[in-house]
């Protein structure tokens, strides 16, 4: 026995009868209906939906971000890194030094 199988979207009237898109394409003959509702999608979230929800999830579990003032020293840290790594590969001759680049 050959078993067939098309999937066909269609919408559930009030009185409960099916509208289909388009006519099976299946030989006339007995067969087993199965009626999922289709999933909706909801609206696209852009960026700015994404970090707002993120913003809210770290209020909520208490994370209120850095302020200024640190967000200030944690910048310097990483020039203050930067600066030592530069330094470290011009010592190794890796790059040359700042004032010797071509203007």
């Amino acid at each position: 026995m050959n078993l067939i199988e098309e999937i066909i979207e269609a919408t559930l009237d009030s009185n409960g009868q099916l509208q289909l898109t388009h006519l099976p394409q299946l030989p006339p003959g007995p067969v087993v209906v199965t009626i999922r509702a289709a999933v909706t999608a909801g609206p696209k979230r852009g960026l700015a939906d994404v970090i707002r929800e993120i913003r809210a999830d770290q209020i909520a579990r208490g994370f209120h971000g850095l302020s200024t003032e640190q967000l200030r020293e944690r910048d310097a840290e990483v020039e203050a890194e930067n600066d030592e790594y530069d330094k470290k590969m011009e010592r190794l001759g890796a790059l040359p030094p700042p004032d010797s680049v071509p203007k």
